[in-house]
């Protein structure tokens, strides 16, 4: 049977139940809760046999939170339906139930850095999410029922850890969802999560805070959570789920700051409000969820504006760089000449160099011996000159050489008797030992130099020194 057709039997099959669930007595319709629950183990275990070995430990997480949840659920229906009276304050539940999804938060950052490439800004996201959104679902829905309610203190820890971990994985679920939209299984995940919230909200605010009594309709969210998860461990695009995605969008674009902005404001300003209105608050929530918060947000933009940083730079390496040699290339070594020139007039002196005998190589070896000659003169060049001295690739097989110091004259003299004694060497290119030339004209500044006079005059000379061009040898000649 294909996993299409697995899938949507398992989907129908499950709705199934959900629409025949109040079909059932009210005293058996624990049976269909517990049926459609129960099938998410099967599921999940088929997803995982299905996934390539080596990218199984999220499923195996998932596989282990279905199981903390379907053994709260059956604890939760003999509390339920078993006794004379149901049992109003069930700890052992609530503990499998938050041991549940404390995986299922495992699992969705695991799926968050493979899916999205160690999405490490992904998972801060997730946090920043959690905290925001949990804690204004808590102060807003849960707290005032509890305290109305009377809750004893140990169910309200085991709901606060389930409310703030849901939001957590709901966030990073939703992370990967957007960055991998076709993943039909990684939304049907989130669709899950984001159903399972929605089912504690609705089984807070319609609960009797006097008898704790929740109506029986209460429990569809829960199932239609349930058939998600299911629905998404058979859906064929369940296998891609741990394997690597495209790169993540992390911009820091006006609308994450925005973003960013908001969840970190929504806890004091929503928590303070409630104060100076009156209304129940949890100022542990405010002190504590401000103090991770705001370090989140701080990390988080700090990485994003790093990011910008580094991404700006690269544009501009890109743009002022030889893509072949890693040299800078012609309009940044014009612009340095430019900039030296107008700033110590006088004390530059420009070497325009060129191949010999490159054509010859390029010719019989092919371009990838070329380009690797290429960039074997390129290191040469750039080892025999001094830190302050510029080597650009000017274009083609022409370099330009740009000294500058008190006595031009000098560097240039040590430059040339530098490069005379390397290019002697012979260069090993595709498993031969190749020899070049180089053609070198040099041009010295005066006072008034411009830039294209000084590239035009050490250019002519270059012309005039391939007069005498030698293979293996520096042939020199003088504006």
């Amino acid at each position: 049977m294909g996993v299409a057709v697995k899938s949507r039997g398992y989907a129908v099959a499950s709705i199934g139940l959900i629409l025949a669930y109040f079909a059932f007595p009210a005293e058996l319709r624990w049976l269909p809760y517990l049926l459609v629950s129960g099938a998410v183990i099967p599921a999940v275990a088929i997803g995982l046999s299905r996934s390539p070995v080596g990218t199984r430990l999220p499923w195996w997480l998932l596989l282990v939170a279905v199981g903390f949840l379907n053994a709260g659920n059956v604890v939760w229906a003999w509390n339920i339906y078993a006794p004379p009276e149901p049992v109003r304050d069930d700890m052992v539940s609530a503990a499998l139930y938050a041991t549940g999804y404390l995986f299922l938060l495992g699992d969705a950052v695991l799926v968050v850095l493979r899916r999205g490439r160690r999405d490490l800004g992904g998972v801060i996201d997730a946090a920043i999410t959690s905290l925001a959104l949990g804690g204004l679902l808590w102060d807003v829905v849960f707290l005032p029922f509890h305290q109305a309610a009377d809750v004893p203190p140990m169910d309200q820890g085991f709901l606060f850890i389930d409310v703030f971990v849901m939001m957590g994985i709901l966030g990073a679920l939703v992370r990967v969802a957007l960055v991998s939209r076709h993943l039909v299984a990684v939304w049907l995940l989130a669709g899950g999560l984001a159903t399972g919230v929605l089912a504690n909200v609705l089984a807070v605010v319609i609960t009797d805070p006097v008898t704790g009594a929740v109506p029986d309709w209460a429990n569809l969210p829960f199932l239609i959570g349930y058939v998600c998860l299911g629905a998404a461990a058979l859906h064929p695009t369940a296998v891609l789920i741990t394997e690597p995605g495209p790169e993540p969008a992390d911009d820091l674009t006006p609308g994450r700051l925005l973003f960013l902005g908001l969840m970190m404001a929504s806890i004091p300003v929503v928590g303070g409000g409630r104060a100076v209105l009156g209304l129940p608050t949890d100022g542990v929530l405010i002190a504590l969820g401000s103090a991770v918060l705001v370090p989140l947000v701080m990390l988080r933009v700090g990485r994003l504006s790093a990011q910008r940083r580094r991404a700006e730079q690269e544009l501009l390496r890109l743009a002022t760089a030889d893509p072949l040699t890693g040299l800078p290339n012609r309009a940044a070594c014009l612009d340095r000449l430019t900039a030296e020139l107008a700033a110590d007039p006088g004390r530059q002196a420009v070497l325009f160099c060129d191949l010999d005998g490159f054509k010859p190589v390029n010719d019989r070896l092919g371009h990838a011996a070329g380009d690797a000659l290429l960039i074997a003169v390129a290191a040469r060049l750039r080892a025999s000159v001094r830190e302050c001295d510029l080597v650009s690739r000017f274009g083609g097989d022409e370099f330009v050489v740009i000294c500058h110091g008190d006595d031009p004259r000098e560097a240039v003299e040590a430059v040339c008797d530098r490069i005379r004694r390397v290019v002697r060497e012979p260069i090993q290119v595709a498993g031969e030992l190749v020899r070049v030339g180089l053609s070198v004209g040099v041009a010295f500044a005066g006072p008034d130099a411009t830039t294209d006079e000084l590239i035009n005059r050490a250019d002519l000379a270059m012309y005039q020194a391939k007069q005498s061009k030698a293979v293996g040898e520096l042939s020199l000649a003088h504006a």
